[in-house]
This record gives C-alpha cells, sequence and structure tokens, in this order.
C-alpha cells in the first residue's frame, strides 16, 4: 500500500503531466509570420499566427498582374495527438484533412492519401529565412508544386 508521501507525488506528478502544453502543433511553429514569392505566374502571400492554444491560423493569396486571383484560409490544429491542416481554398472547407505524418527541425509534412491532388503538403525552412511550400501526389508521382518566400514585414501581407 504506497504511503500518504508516495500518493502526494504522484498526484504531483500527474498534474504536472497533464498542465504541460501538448508540444505537437509547435512542430510547425517556424511556419508562423508573413512569407512572399515572386514567380512567372504571380506572386504568392501566405501569413501564419503562432502555436496557441493548440491552433494556427493561415492565409494565402496568389496575385496576377497585381490582381488577386485566388486565396486560401488554412486551419493547422491539434486533434488529440495529431496535427491536421485543413486547406480552405477560396474560403470552402476542404472535405480532407492532411494529417501531420513527419516532422523535424524547421519541416512538417501533411497527408491525405485519399485525396486526388495533392496528396502531401510539406513545408520546410530553407537558408536566407525562406519559407518552402510544396504540394504533391505522394510517393511514386511526378505531380508536384513547389513555392519559395523570403520573410516579409507583416504589414505588407494579407
Amino acid at each position: 500500500m504506497p504511503t500518504a508521501t508516495m500518493l502526494v507525488i504522484e498526484i504531483f506528478l500527474l498534474a504536472t503531466i497533464q498542465a504541460q502544453p501538448h508540444a505537437g502543433i509547435e512542430r510547425a511553429g517556424f511556419m508562423a509570420g508573413c512569407w512572399r514569392g515572386d514567380f512567372p505566374s504571380g506572386t504568392i502571400e501566405e501569413r501564419y499566427t503562432p502555436p496557441a492554444g493548440g491552433l494556427m491560423l493561415g492565409t494565402t493569396r496568389y496575385l496576377k498582374d497585381g490582381r488577386a486571383v485566388q486565396f486560401e484560409f488554412t486551419h493547422i490544429a491539434e486533434e488529440g495527438e495529431t496535427v491536421v491542416l485543413t486547406p480552405y481554398p477560396d474560403g470552402m472547407r476542404s472535405e480532407h484533412a492532411f494529417r501531420m505524418t513527419s516532422s523535424a527541425a524547421g519541416r512538417v509534412v501533411f497527408e491525405a492519401p485519399e485525396h486526388d491532388f495533392p496528396k502531401r503538403v510539406a513545408y520546410h525552412k530553407a537558408p536566407g529565412d525562406s519559407l518552402i511550400a510544396r504540394i504533391d501526389g505522394g510517393e511514386g508521382s511526378d505531380q508536384a508544386m513547389e513555392w519559395r518566400m523570403g520573410r516579409i514585414d507583416c504589414d505588407q501581407a494579407p
């Protein structure tokens, strides 16, 4: 039978473990801030909030010849032990949530194998304070799009 001291220690340890925030969403924290990339086809601008309360929010807009041609909202949230990215292209909720399948320092990969395209969404921090966003058709697919964006002042971003 445990002693009273052992019970107090066990209760303290359980309370401490339960009070610690889940660190899953923190793995995507490097995405926080404002980003812009210019390409022959136009410009992409993205803004992500820092992780807080198990949630990150993002906005993206695509510009061509100075006009907005598309936009997207992004919701990255902890769902139990999983981190899920849900896109809202043109403000409409996607029927597919992308689950975080791998992460490392400055890199996260989300996948939805049941989706036609993309099946995978990845972000990674690159040298020169750049963020690279990539979507692709998954393993064995040659279908892919990639955007390299540099950090910008958030007063210039969506």
